[in-house]
């Protein structure tokens, strides 16, 4: 076995979607609330990016919608899950191997749980047909996105409530947006 065989990088195809993520990810805070509520509420990050994205295009979604993405993104968390849960046990020493290799396990299972994400992704952005999803005239891309995030939040079949993460989607919202005042007159009318 060659011992110089690193993890191939995948050729992935352009991917609106993915580009606008990794944009926003980029943006202070964003990435540690997204972990939180994944972590915390079992919120899936690549869903709430999507219901950020479609609104951005002044897109509402509706439940059959929602419904279609869970779908689309669960064989994809049947991967990426055992992945996760590997890296941070590297990465806690909690699985035994030898010191000089641990590393470069953990930036391996690392850089295959982001290849599924951006393949999650890609599967999001394919499953629904934008051209049948109008866009709203009379709202704007924040108004839009906090009404997606609401109906992905109350399509959820854990004991997560919108009541117990309202706090942390206004900070997430204010992390995009940066436009305190606009983010309250839309979260006013949208709770």
């Amino acid at each position: 076995m060659n011992r110089n065989l690193r993890l191939l990088f995948m050729d992935f195809p352009n991917s609106e979607f993915w580009n606008y993520s990794a944009q926003i990810w980029s943006l202070p805070e964003v990435e540690t609330l997204c972990l939180n509520l994944q972590n915390n509420h079992a919120i899936n990050v690549n869903i709430l990016l999507y219901c950020y994205w479609i609104g951005a295009k002044k897109c509402i979604l509706n439940e059959d919608d929602i419904q279609i993405l869970l779908d689309t993104a669960q064989p994809w968390q049947t991967i990426i899950a055992p992945l996760r849960d590997s890296r941070k046990m590297m990465q806690q020493h909690l699985v035994a191997m030898p010191a000089n290799m641990r590393k470069q396990t953990v930036f391996n299972i690392n850089e295959m749980e982001i290849n599924a994400e951006h393949m999650t992704q890609i599967a999001l952005e394919k499953a629904l047909n934008l051209e049948n999803i109008t866009p709203y005239k009379n709202h704007n891309d924040i108004e839009c996105s906090f009404n997606n995030v609401k109906i992905y939040l109350d399509s959820l079949e854990n004991e997560t409530t919108i009541d117990e993460i309202t706090r942390q989607i206004i900070e997430l919202h204010m992390a995009i947006f940066q436009d305190k005042e606009a983010v309250q007159v839309a979260t006013m009318s949208c709770i």
